[in-house]
């Protein structure tokens, strides 16, 4: 447990000190939370002066409450996430325990291969909701394990908090993840409660969604009266409805998952022995059907949603760690896994080195702007690359857990030293205040302040402390009157389509521009309407 919590520590200190809080997502989701900090309405989230029905209120909650310990920063609210994460990774030790109790490396390993895994590591070090509702679930598994061996209503209490508590994270779909396996318990459970008939199994998760329920009505009732009819009907009805039936967004084809598997297995799809161990499995394994009831008709229902996202999957990544950690367990020859250790480490040297490589070439033949050699970051990594057969060779591993253990340290760095690289370039280029900033001192200075450059997604509202809503302008038509009816004013455009003559204030902003056009300039040059139209 203690290395684990100083690696998560290791990433979560280099991710706050590397970038941003990136947009779209993380500075939308902190937007909003400041506006509910600013409103002092906990009960309705907003988004720049309009309530925000996309996503339940716990996640803000959370934000407010870490203001409320440590004043307003940025760096609380970032941390959140990643809690969830260290949470979800400790208690995936606790799932492997009661899965297989007469096999007490799994439950050693489990959560290693969780940790090093790099799907898992990218989204842990993100402010976005799926984090919270993967750990819901994982409680809710683990309450569903302990129902099953004791019929006690502390066991069912649980599960209904889990439930609740996922509901509040991202809504209904909690239910998609939990209730396959604990529908299907006479197919997985070994060993039920001695006073626990399937009668009273079912009725009693009956019990737990009603208190799951319960959790979350308590607060979406009072918020839907509060926010109105269309609020109501879209926390209620729309969003739910809207991704099952015929997703409004992210429409893909149902095998889309599928072509994803690889990228969810890395690093540990390079190791032989998992696979060699793997072959070994069975269906008379009652903690490999237990996962395979967990996971499988959660994948195969969210494949035919249209509406997909490759961190929609992020609550089955701890069934594949358990997997691969009950496979591990099967592997006992140390030389497999020196081997596979070897391998692994290589690629990892591989990956690093390219990256070096093309950079260097970069600086030379200017391939692309984005991605510049600097001497910090470009060190680092030559100095991991020569560090890597140097550990091999001192760190002799003498069974699987050292391997696991290392390859979880090695995916850390990696990753980390690859959005360095990255970030030392284009922090910039992600960093929304110097933007906000200008909006809050024409705001300040009562000065008429617009967005003209597509949908917004409030992404300056907590970098600027913005304490008012931003106008948005959606056509030319409305453009020019408020121009007409603002002449000291100051629009947001898309200022790669303008000369520089006529912009007040311009910088990068992700793979574009951003900057200030003043209303007298486009009173001056009215044909520049059109040309700056979305």
């Amino acid at each position: 447990m203690t290395r684990i919590v100083i690696l998560w520590v290791i990433l979560i200190a280099a991710n706050l000190m590397i970038r941003p809080l990136m947009p779209i997502d993380e500075t939308r989701y902190v937007g909003v939370a400041w506006e509910m900090w600013v409103r002092g309405d906990f009960l309705v989230p907003y988004l720049n002066g309009e309530t925000y029905s996309h996503k339940p209120p716990l996640l803000f909650w959370l934000m407010s409450v870490s203001w409320w310990l440590f004043g307003v920063n940025d760096w609380t609210p970032r941390i959140i996430s990643p809690l969830f994460a260290l949470g979800s990774t400790l208690l995936s030790g606790l799932v492997a325990r009661e899965l297989w109790r007469d096999r007490s490396q799994v439950a050693e390993l489990t959560p290693l291969i969780l940790l090093g895994t790099l799907f898992w590591l990218l989204y842990s070090t993100l402010t976005m909701f799926d984090m919270l509702l993967a750990f819901f679930v994982l409680l809710a598994i683990y309450s569903v394990l302990k129902l099953s061996q004791s019929n006690s209503w502390r066991n069912i209490f649980l599960l209904g908090v889990a439930i609740g508590g996922g509901v509040l994270s991202k809504g209904p779909v909690v239910l998609l993840q939990i209730l396959p396996v604990a529908l299907l318990a006479p197919w997985w459970i070994q060993h039920k409660a001695s006073d626990l008939s399937w009668k009273t199994w079912y009725l009693k998760l009956v019990v737990a969604v009603l208190i799951g329920a319960s959790i979350a009505l308590a607060w979406a009732i009072p918020a839907g009266i509060s926010g109105g009819d269309d609020y109501r009907n879209a926390i209620f009805l729309g969003q739910t409805s809207g991704r099952l039936v015929k997703s409004f967004a992210h429409q893909l084809p149902f095998w889309w998952y599928v072509e994803q598997l690889p990228l969810l297995l890395l690093p540990w799809l390079f190791f032989k022995p998992l696979w060699q161990g793997a072959k070994k499995l069975n269906l008379n394994d009652y903690g490999v059907r237990f996962c395979l009831a967990w996971a499988l008709p959660v994948f195969i229902m969210f494949s035919f949603v249209s509406g997909k996202r490759i961190h929609y999957l992020l609550p089955l990544i701890p069934a594949l760690a358990l997997l691969l950690a009950r496979a591990a367990d099967e592997i006992k020859d140390v030389e497999k896994w020196r081997r596979a250790y070897v391998i692994v480490f290589s690629i990892f040297g591989f990956v690093l080195l390219a990256a070096i490589i093309f950079l260097i070439f970069n600086n030379i033949y200017h391939w692309t702007d984005k991605l510049q050699f600097h001497l910090l970051s470009g060190s680092c990594a030559l100095l991991v690359i020569i560090a890597m057969p140097l550990g091999i060779y001192f760190l002799r591993v003498k069974n699987a857990q050292q391997v696991i253990f290392y390859t979880s340290t090695a995916s850390i760095i990696v990753l980390t030293l690859l959005a360095s690289i990255y970030f030392e370039s284009n922090f910039a280029r992600h960093d929304t205040q110097p933007i906000a900033e200008k909006i809050a001192q024409f705001q300040n200075e009562n000065k008429g302040v617009a967005f003209y450059t597509g949908k917004y997604h409030d992404q300056f509202q907590f970098t600027g402390r913005l304490t008012q809503p931003l106008t948005l302008l959606s056509s030319p038509e409305i453009l020019q009157t408020w121009v007409q009816e603002h002449s000291e004013g100051f629009i947001l455009v898309d200022s790669e389509k303008l000369p520089e003559n006529v912009l007040f204030y311009s910088h990068a902003y992700r793979a574009g521009q951003l900057g200030f056009i003043r209303s007298q300039s486009l009173s001056y040059h009215p044909d520049l309407i059109h040309i700056l139209q979305p």
